[in-house]
């Protein structure tokens, strides 16, 4: 309880204005995380951002972009904030950024069809053809893309991606384990589909531009405030699912 009344005082002691920041969604639909319902934004960050919004007194507009584009939107100071974010995604942004403290956890696979075999070693998938998001990154997993290794095939969105795995296409996809549990339990197309290695789990935050260092103090002490009280937990939940 006495956590709980440090936290309100830290929360409400701050006499700033309220103040407007835009936020960076994926449009072409990226299910748990966003996705248009009746014409609004909905998902897992349209839930934490209107509690944000709660909590410090700030509006936060969700703004649509594709992944590539969003993130040069980013780089040119037009994007204020960009949720979900490991800084190791981000080490070859134009913009250098800040961050708030870690909030969930983002755990991306190899999803593929369910002859697939599930393996320790990702030379074992040499030869083989992934998709991918254009504009996501995977970090030490990219060594192993290139000739006579992993061929990579960009596309839009996970959507488009399991559409064409589905279809034999190509043989995987790289995908956040939360995006294709979504789909598998929306289609029963791919429904079968399972993950044959795991290419990471990483902290997720949210990345800020670096001059944002007032707004990164406040969304610390919401953040904090929501993960002792498990909302995070529960926001990730009501879609299916799970934070960490």
């Amino acid at each position: 309880m006495r956590y709980l009344l440090y936290l309100f005082a830290l929360l409400f002691s701050s006499s700033g204005a309220a103040e407007h920041y835009t936020v960076l969604v994926y449009h072409g639909a990226n299910p748990p995380y966003n996705f248009i319902v009746n014409g609004q934004q909905s998902g897992i960050f349209s839930d934490i951002f209107a509690r944000l919004s709660t909590l410090t007194g700030h509006t936060f507009e969700l703004v649509p972009w594709s992944v590539a584009r969003g993130q040069k939107q980013f780089d040119l100071g037009k994007i204020d904030i960009e949720p979900g974010v490991n800084p190791s995604w981000r080490v070859e942004g134009v913009k250098p950024a800040i961050y708030s403290r870690s909030y969930a956890h983002s755990r991306e696979v190899v999803l593929g069809r369910e002859d697939g075999l599930v393996v320790e070693n990702p030379t074992a998938f040499y030869g083989k053809v992934f998709g991918r998001v254009r504009g996501y990154r995977y970090g030490a997993f990219e060594a192993h893309f290139g000739k006579d290794k992993i061929i990579v095939y960009d596309n839009t969105s996970e959507k488009e991606l399991l559409f064409q795995l589905a279809h034999k296409r190509i043989d995987c996809v790289m995908i956040g384990d939360a995006t294709a549990a979504y789909y598998q339990k929306h289609s029963s197309e791919y429904a079968e589909f399972k993950a044959l290695y795991e290419i990471s789990k990483l902290p997720v935050h949210m990345r800020l531009q670096p001059h944002l260092t007032q707004l990164q103090m406040e969304l610390d002490k919401a953040l904090s405030f929501m993960l002792h009280n498990k909302e995070i937990e529960m926001i990730y939940q009501r879609y299916g699912a799970i934070s960490n």
